[in-house]
């Protein structure tokens, strides 16, 4: 019962209850500590320090804020996500500690009253900031839109709680003890963070890693101080962010001086405080639900800006003429309760038509720079004119009064600039679709909307109906009604999928005629809308089934396919699957020609794949045998979407199928964990065909699972040299996209100093083949064979050296699996260079980062001069034997690089080096056929040059 009034309530669905209630418990949680911890800052402070202090503290705090996120910031680059987040709350909960012992002590040094208030500043931005960050890791942008109005809730529900169990407990365990019941919160918080990283939140760090790294760099290149001077948008914007700040400051002061005068019991301030930090939640709640929204849409975000000024302002005049008790919770009031709603909501829509690129760096800078800036501003500020003045609370009034008009005014410029920006950003389609959660029924740029809407350019009009896609507006609904008919395929599909959410609104004469439509997915759509307003869905849809038209029928079939996996009841019912196999069997038998059978064929495959009924999987394994591309294509796609054994493998022969292969490595992917074996046991069996074994160390390189590292990690040493690279190439893209998995530094060590030692051999080869390499003097006086034996020389020349650079690649992206592959990559890239001074740089790069170990055998390659004396000192210290006696011939032959041997052969015929005959019979075993017909060749070169002989 409880589930269905949530999803009726919140639109939480099935599958999000228990992330959702994680995250709505966290954040309630870390916000109630917050609430109750900031009480017992304030009283602490106030009652040993004195008013006279804060002002000081205000400066000390807009500091150290800047300089802890500057650190923190660089910090948190190079540690993942789930401990960053458990060390602060583990760190948090030992600093809540050690204030108590103290406070237990009854240590008063200033120093600590000062660390305190400081300190719990930045843990209140820190913590929040981490949990909203873990938020979008833990959801899409679609779930974030739907869901993150309920989880903030859990702020709000957890800032009432906080403040007024801070009320009624300070005056009866002491304020001092309540930062036990913090530290119990913040330990529940670790427990649910470790919860929320492992069931929801890893797999999506994982996947965005690059993005994120990418994203990163993007912003280093950019001065966001430069980008916010040359937008007047962005500049307007800042400064209304920071005297808001500024003004705020000055705001909490003359609370607090007056709250200080009139309560002098410690722990009855810290009650004070308490409650009225759980009232402005409540009062900030009520405003948020009652009047932001109406205000918005009736006035528009320009009106919005003006309320918290206007609060503020009428809350400073009460104290010019009445500095009592009242007027300072008055003031107080109006700053907190339009702040975290009204406030709040114009400032996130200012930001709305920003590019994000430069949405991100800008607003960073005014959430660390100009934030902590005004802050700092603020506490000088309130040193001249309390301190050094010796005003008065009324004095504190009139310089806020004359900075509130400067507010005014900024909010007053930046309304005009926002509508324009908001247009242009509509004309460029630059508005972030994926990330934006805001609501869009602004009534200053409703008007821009519904011009986009009514605007001939369709991907203007698309770009517009993803923005309000999930904004449930009935003023949008008469552009529905037109849009219905736009000549667009597109367009139309959009609107029916948007309206869907509507359930007061109904197109069924237009999607009565639409099922008629040229376009299949119109028709689907159309078919979807009129089942959804029906009282028989069953019945509708048997009627489009029963139409006489067949591109009618194969509408209704998918659209029976996608309710039939949206509804169990509809799909459990025997006689609509019935119907749907007849359908489908009518569909494979249909049409006269070529084409009109692989439409049906393709729409068929679709319906199988969107259905996932595993009585229909007969009919699917007969397309994944279709000897037109484009169907089996298709069906291999929704085979991948089933994740159905029996389909296993017939997707793994399509590895081979040069039109299907890169469609069927997606669609094995699609099985994840439970695949991995069966993907191992084909890579690894040296009787399949070579390129279904490299296509299936393609598919492990997208299935991000430690498994996945560890046999791929077990299978290299069993591979021949073009597998071994495909093995260490997909190893190289799950370090990439999967950079948490751990790739053991002892496994891929050995594997390092194992092709090193290829290396090192196939030089030796290489820098000794002209002592073995000689042309008989039989072929020599014959010109006809000298230049058939030249020219097999330079081709086993030609062998070793593409062999040597290969393997020296294969080295270093073995060398990125225990190193960050970028650093690597660059690395090669400097080594293999022409350039001097690019070479000598990687090798300096090598010299300081690499592992003694490796060090000592990876750089003497790479910067080896003479090859004879290199070759020398590593065969003893990577214990390689190879002695003077062992000729090249000897060495590739029993090796395991089959065109090496290919050369070889045809060198050893072409050379005539019949001593080598017993090497070459050994090759007329092997396994790979070009070796072996070589080999073959090269015993009846040299009989028959032997018989001539004689």
């Amino acid at each position: 019962m409880m589930k269905k009034l949530l999803r009726n309530l919140f639109d939480i669905r099935e599958d999000e209850g228990l992330r959702v209630a994680l995250m709505f418990s966290y954040i309630f949680f870390i916000i109630a500590s917050l609430l109750i911890i900031k009480p017992v800052r304030q009283s602490l402070f106030l009652i040993e320090m004195g008013i006279s202090q804060l002002p000081i503290v205000y400066t000390m705090m807009a500091v150290f804020s800047g300089l802890v996120t500057v650190v923190y910031l660089r910090f948190a680059r190079n540690v993942r996500l789930d401990l960053l987040i458990i060390y602060t709350l583990l760190i948090s909960i030992l600093s809540l500690a050690f204030f108590w012992i103290l406070l237990y002590l009854d240590y008063h040094a200033g120093w600590f009253f000062y660390a305190f208030y400081i300190w719990v500043a930045i843990f209140g931005v820190i913590t929040t900031s981490q949990f909203w960050l873990l938020a979008n890791y833990v959801f899409d942008a679609r779930e974030a839109k739907r869901l993150f109005g309920f989880i903030g809730a859990g702020a709000i529900s957890g800032g009432i709680f906080g403040g007024y169990l801070t009320t009624y407990l300070a005056t009866v365990i002491g304020t001092e003890n309540l930062i036990f019941i913090c530290m119990a919160f913040l330990l529940g918080c670790v427990v649910i963070a470790g919860k929320v990283w492992e069931k929801s939140a890893k797999i999506n760090y994982q996947d965005r890693m690059l993005q994120q790294k990418r994203l990163r760099q993007s912003e280093a290149e950019a001065n966001p101080l430069t980008l916010i001077l040359n937008s007047r948008h962005l500049s307007y914007l800042a400064g209304i962010v920071g005297i808001s700040v500024l003004v705020a400051t000055l705001v909490d002061f003359q609370y607090s001086a007056i709250a200080s005068r009139l309560i002098e019991d410690e722990d009855k301030l810290t009650e004070f405080f308490g409650f009225w930090l759980s009232t402005l939640s409540i009062i900030s709640l009520v405003i948020q639900l009652s009047i932001t929204s109406r205000v918005l849409k009736s006035f528009g975000v320009g009106a919005s800006l003006f309320f918290l000024p206007i609060g503020i302002l009428i809350g400073a005049i009460a104290i010019i003429f009445n500095p009592a008790l009242w007027s300072g919770i008055s003031l107080k009031v109006s700053e907190g309760g339009f702040k975290q709603s009204i406030q709040k909501a114009g400032v996130e829509l200012l930001t709305l038509p920003i590019p994000p690129d430069i949405k991100n760096r800008a607003k960073a800078f005014i959430d660390v720079f100009v934030v902590n800036f005004a802050r700092g501003v603020g506490g000088i500020l309130l040193i001249i004119v309390v301190v050094v003045m010796g005003l008065s609370v009324g004095y504190v009034s009139l310089v806020m009064i004359g900075l509130i008009a400067f507010w005014i005014y900024l909010n007053s410029l930046i309304r005009n600039e926002y509508v324009n920006s908001f247009r242009l950003a509509l004309e460029k389609r630059s508005i972030d679709l994926d990330k934006q959660t805001l609501n869009l029924d602004d009534a200053s740029v409703f008007e821009s909307l519904i011009r986009a809407l009514e605007s001939d350019n369709e991907k203007q009009i698309l770009y517009v109906l993803d923005l309000i896609e999930n904004v449930k507006n009935d003023r949008f609904v008469p552009q529905f009604e037109k849009l219905i008919h736009h000549p667009s395929a597109e367009v139309k599909v959009k609107v029916f999928r948007i309206v869907s959410a509507y359930k007061d609104v109904d197109f069924i004469f237009e999607a009565s005629e639409l099922v008629e439509d040229s376009d299949q997915e119109v028709r689907v759509e159309a078919m979807r809308h009129l089942s959804q307003h029906s009282l028989d869905k069953k019945a509708t849809m048997t009627k489009f089934l029963d139409h006489p038209d067949f591109g009618v029928r194969s509408a209704a079939l998918m659209c029976v396919a996608i309710e039939s996996k949206e509804d169990e009841n509809f799909r459990e019912d025997e006689e609509m699957v019935k119907i749907v196999k007849d359908m489908i069997e009518e569909a494979l038998a249909f049409g006269d020609g070529e084409s009109e059978r692989s439409s049906a064929s393709i729409n068929v495959a679709r319906v199988i794949g969107t259905a996932n009924n595993p009585a229909l999987y007969p009919h699917l394994e007969t397309l994944l045998r279709d000897m037109v591309p484009e169907v089996r294509r298709v069906a291999v796609i929704s085979a991948g979407k089933t994740r159905s054994e029996q389909f296993v493998p017939i997707l793994i022969e399509n590895l081979n199928t040069k039109l299907i292969r890169r469609h069927a490595r997606e669609a094995l992917a699609n099985y994840g964990e439970e695949i991995i074996d069966t993907l191992v046991e084909r890579l690894n069996d040296k009787d399949e065909d070579r390129n279904i074994r490299i296509g299936t160390a393609k598919v492990l390189a997208l299935i991000g699972s430690q498994k996945t590292v560890d046999l791929l990690l077990e299978s290299l040493p069993h591979s021949d040299l073009i597998l071994r690279y495909e093995i260490i190439k997909a190893l190289n893209k799950l370090k990439v996209k999967f950079p948490l998995l751990d790739f053991d530094e002892g496994v891929t060590e050995e594997r390092i100093l194992e092709e090193t030692r290829n290396y090192i051999q196939m030089l030796y080869i290489l820098d000794n083949q002209d002592e073995y390499v000689q042309i008989s003097g039989d072929v020599d006086s014959d010109h006809d064979a000298a230049a058939r034996a030249g020219k097999a020389k330079k081709l086993l020349t030609r062998a070793l050296e593409e062999r040597l650079d290969t393997n020296l690649e294969r080295i270093f992206r073995l060398l990125g699996l225990r190193y960050p592959p970028k650093d690597m990559f660059n690395a090669y890239q400097g080594i293999t260079s022409n350039l001097t001074v690019l070479r000598a740089n990687a090798i300096e790069f090598l010299d300081n980062v690499l592992d003694s170990n490796l060090k000592n055998v990876i750089i003497p390659i790479v910067e080896a001069k003479s090859n004879t004396s290199m070759i020398q000192d590593m065969k003893k210290q990577l214990e390689l034997e190879i002695s003077a006696q062992d000729g090249c011939f000897d060495l590739i032959l029993t090796g395991d690089d089959n065109w090496l041997k290919v050369c070889a052969l045809y060198s050893i015929a072409e050379l005539q080096k019949p001593e080598c005959t017993s090497r070459i019979e050994l090759q007329l075993q092997s396994q790979d056929p070009v070796v072996k017909q070589t080999a073959e060749y090269a015993i009846r070169r040299l009989n028959r040059n032997g018989s001539s002989r004689n």
